[in-house]
């Protein structure tokens, strides 16, 4: 039976409404595909912590770590459990495993990349120091008036003139508390470091470790 012209138009109209619906569908299910497989670089990022990239500064504070004696957290390259490591070694290391999907069936070797692949704190760039940390919690250790006693020619230049940490007068000379420097040190210790010449890790140095 012949279709009037009328008819031939919705029948054409709903052809191509089901060509659309159907491409409507296709195109949905495309787009709320899973996003793209988290990797150990994105959960690192994701999370707000950065990464070493071209910083050898960093680099060499991992490197001199590392190769500590009592480093626990080795790694293997090329099937073999590496005592020391070069710059280059570490930064190809990461970048390798950096690419690796997360979760790994490994997560010992996430635990790796976090410990040698996260750019340094200044406690961490600290450590590799022969002295040790004066001790930052609430109870006052008696290392921060030491330090301040042996160090008392340097206090106007650099922890009042320079930090601004408030300061009192004892004597004839300006001083701060011991409690004060130990706050101050406290706040540094978690600050990313950049390089050893870099103004808060050097006046860290000075003023946060035992004597």
């Amino acid at each position: 039976m012949a279709l009037d012209p009328l008819t031939k138009g919705g029948i054409a109209l709903a052809g191509g409404a089901s060509a659309a619906t159907g491409g409507y569908l296709i195109y949905s299910n495309i787009s709320s595909s899973p996003d793209r497989a988290e990797t150990f670089r994105s959960k690192i990022t994701s999370s707000g912590r950065s990464l070493i990239e071209n910083n050898d500064s960093q680099w060499n504070v991992k490197v001199a770590i590392y190769g500590k004696n009592d480093n626990s957290n080795k790694i293997t390259i090329g099937g073999q459990e590496k005592s020391t490591l070069t710059k280059d070694e570490l930064s190809h290391w990461c970048s390798d495993n950096l690419r690796l999907e997360y979760p790994s069936k490994n997560s010992s070797l996430f635990s790796l990349v976090e410990k040698w692949c996260i750019v340094p704190s200044i406690k961490e760039a600290l450590s590799r120091e022969s002295k040790a940390i004066i001790p930052v919690g609430d109870s006052l250790d008696n290392g921060w008036q030491s330090k301040i006693s042996a160090r008392q020619q340097n206090v106007k230049s650099d922890l009042i003139d320079t930090l601004k940490l408030t300061s009192e007068s004892s004597g004839s000379n300006s001083t701060v508390k011991p409690e004060v420097l130990r706050d101050w040190c406290k706040g540094q210790l978690e600050l990313v470091y950049t390089s050893d010449t870099e103004n808060h890790y050097s006046l860290s140095k000075d003023w946060c470790l035992q004597q």
